[in-house]
């Protein structure tokens, strides 16, 4: 009884000498070093390719506000590019993406929109006003559990603005969109993955239907330090004393820096030009290479120690169950792809598994139909039909999956 009701006070005391140790910086920022935190040391990519494919042509980046857009943003900007459209359905993000842009390069001709994709009339007017020769696809919702309880607007955005992105880019003769996906499309246990998965198979389907538009997907897995990722909750929690929360002791991710991740986006986008042989029109998929997977608790461990404290000590992890659509171990290929290499450092290619355009088409539809009505139930449905290693149940402690050696060996 004594020491119950103690404990709480012995928290708060080492809360408080914990915070004493950490100067102010630390408190507010915890700043990542990455080569420290992953255990291995950042790529360097040649961009020379991906900045000859920007250079001069007019680029649209969707979701530009992002982690992910922010930065394509930059170094896009980078690249001289002759416009540069910046698209994001959240004001204030806009606003911080264009104000940087226009701070770092005032001479570049650009604009920004406030476009919600899920209005194909807007995203037509914006097309166009810019007609882009490349577009970036970078605009959605992400954050499984939010996903979880929000099905309807996942789908609108995910698939709905997907399409609209797709469809419109071929309308106003695009030469080449990129889409970006992730490591959960791929036997999806999350309504997120599955959503992605979905958009994966109309732009692979839009690829080998050859319309004069180019399309290239581009997966990863997570992104150190993006919003809404483990590693700013972490910090947040750190900062405060602790604990640190992780859902499961075995989980781990792959990860990689956000520098990283665009520059292999960029990369990726530029092998579909048409002098490089590697790409042509059958809806492949590049995969970029995130070394090997990290366990959060390890990652948590090293972020502790990063601090100058000690883990287990100093600050506590505990464990509070996985969350639902959450696994333990993510893959980066499905069981009919395979995985070759491009020849690119970093960058591998997935052999595709689609669904012809044709029978596509009709059963987006239906999942795009049930999304407006705001039918969850129905919705999931239509979603686990077109995508069956999807599995729709109440309990994902039990959806776990295995690692996958193709995740990280290629033929």
């Amino acid at each position: 009884m004594g020491f119950k009701a103690g404990l709480p006070g012995f928290r708060r005391r080492r809360t408080d000498r914990v915070r004493a140790r950490l100067a102010p910086s630390d408190l507010t920022a915890l700043e990542l070093d990455s080569a420290q935190l992953l255990d291995r040391a950042p790529r360097h990519i040649d961009l020379r390719q991906a900045e000859r494919f920007i250079t001069g042509k007019r680029v649209m980046i969707t979701g530009a506000g992002g982690t992910i857009g922010s930065e394509l943003s930059r170094q896009v900007a980078n690249f001289a590019p002759s416009e540069l459209t910046l698209v994001d359905n959240s004001e204030f993000n806009l606003y911080e993406i264009d104000l940087e842009i226009r701070g770092r390069y005032p001479d570049l001709s650009m604009r920004s929109v406030l476009v919600d994709v899920c209005r194909e009339a807007h995203l037509k007017r914006l097309f166009e006003k810019s007609a882009p020769h490349v577009v970036l696809h970078a605009a959605a919702f992400k954050h499984v559990p939010i996903v979880e309880n929000n099905l309807a607007p996942a789908a609108l955005t995910n698939i709905l603005g997907a399409k609209n992105v797709f469809d419109t880019a071929i309308e106003f003769g695009a030469e080449a969109v990129t889409f970006i996906s992730t490591d959960k499309a791929v036997n999806p246990t999350s309504f997120m993955g599955a959503t992605k998965r979905v958009a994966e198979l109309y732009a692979q389907a839009l690829d080998i239907a050859q319309t004069g538009t180019r399309f290239t997907t581009v997966r990863f897995g997570n992104v150190l330090g993006s919003t809404g990722s483990v590693a700013p909750l972490f910090q947040r929690q750190i900062a405060q004393g602790g604990p640190i929360t992780v859902t499961h002791k075995d989980v781990q991710r792959f990860f990689m820096t956000t520098r990283e991740a665009v520059q292999l986006v960029l990369e990726a986008a530029s092998l579909c030009d048409e002098s490089n042989r590697v790409m042509t029109h059958d809806g492949r998929i590049f995969v970029l290479d995130m070394g090997e997977p990290v366990r959060i608790v390890t990652l948590a461990e090293r972020m502790i120690s990063a601090a100058g404290l000690r883990p287990h000590e100093d600050i506590e992890i505990v464990y509070t169950g996985l969350r639902p659509g959450e696994k333990l171990f993510e893959e980066v290929f499905h069981d009919l792809e395979r995985l070759v290499r491009t020849g690119v450092e970093g960058i591998l290619l997935a052999s595709p598994s689609m669904i012809d355009l044709p029978l596509l088409e009709p059963r987006l539809e239906e999942i795009i139909g049930y999304a407006v009505d705001g039918d969850a139930d129905a919705l999931a449905g239509a979603v686990n039909h077109l995508v069956p290693e999807f599995r729709v149940t109440p309990n994902t402690k039990e959806q776990i999956s295995t690692p996958s050696d193709r995740a990280r060996h290629a033929d």
